[in-house]
Order: structure tokens, then sequence, then C-alpha cells
């Protein structure tokens, strides 16, 4: 699925999400009940987990809080329907990967630019070779996050939505309100992009 794949490099992995221990049950049901203290200890346990999340979809440390606060506000408001059953640190990225999706709408970009309209192209999946793999392997985290951040806003969500959320292609299109062609559309040009910047750090390297 990774268009980088062949080359070894996957972007969860310089992107990665921050592991926690589990929630205390109690805790959750205290949360429930409206107990501030636990709502607090709950916040404090989840905070570098969803931060790093937020990270994905915001480029500086103010707005990433921002967003982590309005998601973390849903994720209270939701947990009287949390199935213990389920893992809880899947359930709260979702929340929060929706509340990304839900402020990016709220965006006037986004509202002016999203005129999804139909390809007759066909889409190719686009890989890179060995040669780019080695360049993507030098650079550091941050690096990569500002790769990433060049791409227009609508490439970019759904980059990140399908490479790092691992939702399907359908999924990016009821969130978005567009069909599954144009999902593939913008992904493929976010691949196409990020290829051409990887090609001209390449031939930079070269000169250098």
């Amino acid at each position: 699925m990774l268009f980088l794949e062949s080359g070894g490099f996957r972007p969860a992995t310089f992107l990665p999400l921050r592991r926690m221990n589990s929630i205390p049950t109690k805790i959750i049901h205290k949360c429930i009940k409206n107990d501030r203290k636990a709502q607090s200890e709950l916040y404090q346990h989840c905070f570098a987990f969803l931060l790093a999340i937020c990270f994905r979809y915001k480029r500086n440390r103010e707005d990433a809080v921002a967003l982590l606060n309005e998601g973390f506000l849903k994720i209270l408001l939701n947990l009287k329907d949390y199935n213990e059953s389920r893992d809880f640190l899947s359930w709260i990225a979702r929340i929060m990967v929706n509340s990304a999706i839900d402020d990016f709408r709220k965006n006037k970009n986004y509202q002016q630019q999203t005129d999804f309209k139909e390809a007759d192209e066909d889409f190719e999946e686009i890989e890179i070779g060995k040669g780019l793999a080695s360049v993507m392997d030098e650079l550091s985290l941050n690096d990569v996050k500002e790769l990433i951040f060049k791409l227009p806003e609508n490439e970019r969500l759904v980059f990140s939505l399908y490479e790092f959320e691992g939702y399907k292609h359908y999924e990016i299109a009821e969130k978005l309100n567009c069909s599954e062609r144009s999902s593939k559309r913008y992904l493929a040009s976010a691949k196409e992009i990020l290829k051409g910047k990887l090609i001209s750090m390449s031939n930079l390297k070269r000169v250098v």
C-alpha cells in the first residue's frame, strides 16, 4: 500500500505514535461520572499519544495542542459510549483523527477549494527506487515532517488519512464528502509531489 515501501521507508516509522500504559478502568468510570481529577489524570495520561496524532495535521505545537484539547473534549463526551472490549488507544485515536478532519473542513480554504471533480485518467501506484529511498533514510523526523507539510492541504489530508491512519478510499470519501475517485486523485497527486521533491533533493546532494 505504501508508495515508498519498496525502498524501505514507511511514513509511520518517521511520524510514530507514542505508546502509553493501559488506562485503569476505574479512571474511565470516574470520568464518565464527571470527576474532574480523573479527567485531568486521563488527559495527562493520553497527552503524548494524542499530540503525536495532532502533529500529523498541525505544523506547530500551539495549533496541535489546540486540536488535542478539542478532540479530548469529544473523547470525554463520548466516554459513556466506549465499549471496554475495544482497544482504548484505537478508540481515542479515531476520535482525534475525526476532530482533525472536522477542523480541516471548517477551514475557509477547504470550503472554497474542495470542488472535487472527476478526472478521466487512471491512477497508478507510485514507487521510488533505492536511490531515493536512501535520501529519505538520511532525513530527520523534522525534515520528513516538513516535507509532508509542503504538500497542498487537500493532498496532505488525504495522504495522511490513507498512509498514516489506514483509511480506505471509500472511508476518506465519506469523511470529506467526495467521491472515491477524488480521494485517489489527491493521493496520487501527493505521492507525485513527494517523489518530485525527493528527486530534487537527490540531485542537490549530487551537486554538493
